[in-house]
């Protein structure tokens, strides 16, 4: 066999990357280890969420397949955050997971140029400068290839534990794949095992709905995907629902905490910090009695809740004991039990930020192999590696996005600059652009790359421009209209309580009063009658920000200034004077392209890039 790009994997990272490939015009081939578990999730049965539900619309701006599959099957659709600024908000979707992965199934089977392989691959071989060359199944088939991208999950050596219990197996007793762990050791690249969990699944109809408090998804057209032209009706959402847990169940925790895989010593990786099991949570934090469990529909053809934040790696007995314990749980049916999984990941400061591995040129890698968690987080990666493997194909410069347009480029940022000790999860916490990176504008900030890359179509494209034209136009509409203090606008909005106008002022400077909403100015200003929910909101950020959104741009054109000062591939950072042992190993690790990268890996403190700026100056005559 022979491609021009092998993906290993067909998760949430390998479906975006084959894809991206496939419709570049690469001859693309995807190994899996079945042919029907595409795009699954075998944890949370969901999209999105703070920081990640933007990552799901940045994909979609640049092309990618998440959010349009999330819109087609969504169960419920809700705005989170939406009572504190808009740098936080965020779109989740309650999926149903079967439908979900049918949905990427059938979009892999139509792709021209891609080709899905069952297998395992085992091995991956070299040419004598060290670039990709074929790979090698289990089977002994071979696969010549000019790029590799690895999106191996939690399945690389995977362990399963529940309680004193331990078995080689990937999630839901799908097979482990045993052999790439042995070919990273060959080629010299570092790796380690992290560990992740899921919680028990049970029957619906097993639960007593009456002690719970119903979580209802939003009553809003939303959507992930710009194309997206169908919406979930509101009443035919499925519905979430809330319970706490007991005294009871903590104290079913600790008095059997010594039986928990976690606790008992058979698991020492590192877990998810954001996403603890529940026996962590119990153990930090102590002095709190209770904590939120969620109960989430997993499918409509499923009759069984997920059962949100009690992850945990006790023994089935001790589950069932803490199951039991939750108010409305007395009659409780199980369908799976609960368990932690323990899987090999690479270190990702081995990588470029092309997602290339520094040592071996055409080998990508993407996902939790890379150290993050989350399936948001992996297709992003999938797609700018996917990406990347064909430019790399085509002797083009990698796609790499900046901190400052995208969490994409955040997160890949911080794997690059900052490794990892823990499975990574993006957080609106970890940019510093927050108000410029936002739910509603990643059109703006990506659509151009992805138009110019090839993966956003040229109809799509100018239906953009339309779109943004739109905006601009509204926007210089409602500076030029002015409405007086007894026009009826102003009539309505004393009446609404949401301003009183004491003179004549145009629509623009009325929506920076925070309390005025926008539905109401569009009523008296016909050319907004016809924009969409998500325009309406860019607009008005835009206005009622204006200053905050400036004074964040400064910042960004002072962190570009640094990101322009590129620093030479032949140095040889042992020669440079006056820096830290730790900073010259960090360097010499992670080869930062520029002074911007080279401030943000950690270990690197500003006396080291004054004294590195200093000999850029006086060796290169840069900077």
């Amino acid at each position: 066999m022979q491609a021009d790009v092998v993906i290993v994997g067909a998760g949430h990272a390998g479906v975006e990357a084959a894809l991206a490939c496939a419709r570049l015009g690469k001859k693309t081939i995807i190994v899996n280890l079945y042919e029907d578990k595409i795009a699954t999730m075998p944890c949370n049965p969901s999209i999105g969420g703070p920081a990640k539900g933007i990552v799901v619309r940045e994909i979609d701006a640049l092309g990618g397949e998440m959010a349009k599959a999330a819109d087609a099957t969504a169960l419920q659709m809700k705005l989170l955050n939406s009572s504190r600024g808009p740098g936080v908000w965020a779109l989740r979707a309650q999926s149903d997971k079967i439908k979900y992965s049918k949905y990427m199934r059938e979009v892999i089977k139509k792709q021209t140029n891609l080709e899905l392989v069952v297998g395992e691959v085992s091995d991956i071989e070299l040419d004598e400068n060290n670039n990709v060359k074929s790979v090698f199944l289990s089977d002994k088939r071979q696969i010549i290839t000019n790029a590799v991208v690895l999106t191996t999950g939690t399945y690389l050596s995977s362990l399963i534990y529940r309680g004193s219990e331990k078995f080689e197996s990937g999630p839901n007793s799908e097979k482990t794949t045993k052999y790439l762990s042995d070919t990273f050791k060959k080629l010299g690249i570092n790796s380690f095992r992290f560990k992740t969990g899921t919680p028990p699944r049970v029957l619906k109809n097993s639960i007593d709905l009456s002690y719970a408090a119903l979580e209802p998804g939003t009553n809003k057209e939303l959507a992930f995907s710009f194309s997206t032209k169908s919406f979930v009706p509101y009443e035919k959402q499925q519905p979430c629902y809330l319970i706490h847990s007991t005294k009871e169940t903590k104290e079913i925790i600790e008095n059997n905490l010594n039986k928990s895989a976690m606790y008992s010593g058979e698991i020492n990786s590192v877990g998810p910090r954001y996403c603890p099991s529940f026996e962590d949570k119990i153990v930090r934090f102590n002095k709190k009695e209770t904590h939120q469990i969620f109960l989430e529909p997993e499918s409509l053809d499923l009759d069984t809740f997920y059962v949100q934040g009690f992850s945990t790696s006790m023994p089935i007995d001790v589950q069932e004991q803490m199951l039991r314990s939750l108010p409305g749980f007395k009659n409780v049916v199980v369908d799976k039990w609960a368990y932690a999984i323990e899987y090999d990941c690479i270190d990702p400061q081995q990588l470029k930020l092309s997602l290339e591995l520094q040592k071996v040129g055409g080998l990508f890698t993407a996902g939790q192999i890379n150290g993050t968690s989350g399936y948001e987080e992996a297709a992003g990666q999938g797609l700018i590696a996917g990406i990347n493997a064909c430019r790399k194909i085509d002797n083009l410069e990698p796609l790499i996005l900046k901190r400052s347009e995208s969490y994409i480029g955040v997160m890949i940022d911080d794997l690059i600059n900052k490794g990892v000790v823990e499975p990574y999860r993006l957080l609106t916490s970890r940019a510093e652009n927050r108000l410029t990176l936002r739910n509603d504008n990643a059109e703006i900030r990506l659509k151009e790359y992805g138009h110019k890359i090839g993966l956003v179509s040229d109809e799509e494209y100018k239906r953009f421009l339309k779109y943004k034209e739109e905006m601009h136009s509204t926007i210089n509409i409602l500076k030029e209209t002015r409405f007086l203090p007894k026009s009826d606008l102003a009539n309505e909005l004393r009446i609404l309580q949401q301003a009183d106008l004491k003179q004549g002022l145009s629509g623009y400077e009325i929506l920076k009063q925070p309390k005025v909403d926008i539905n109401i100015i569009k009523k008296y200003v016909k050319e907004m009658e016809s924009l969409t929910d998500n325009q309406l909101q860019n607009i008005l950020i835009d206005i009622r920000f204006e200053g905050y959104i400036k004074k964040e741009n400064e910042t960004i054109d002072r962190f570009n200034k640094l990101e322009k000062k590129q620093i030479p591939d032949d140095i040889d950072y042992a020669k440079v004077e006056n820096i830290a042992v730790e900073a010259k190993q960090k360097l010499e690790k992670v080869k930062p392209k520029s002074i911007g990268q080279a401030s943000r890996i950690s270990g690197v403190n500003p006396a080291d890039i004054q004294m590195l700026l200093f000999y850029l100056r006086k060796n290169y005559n840069k900077i």
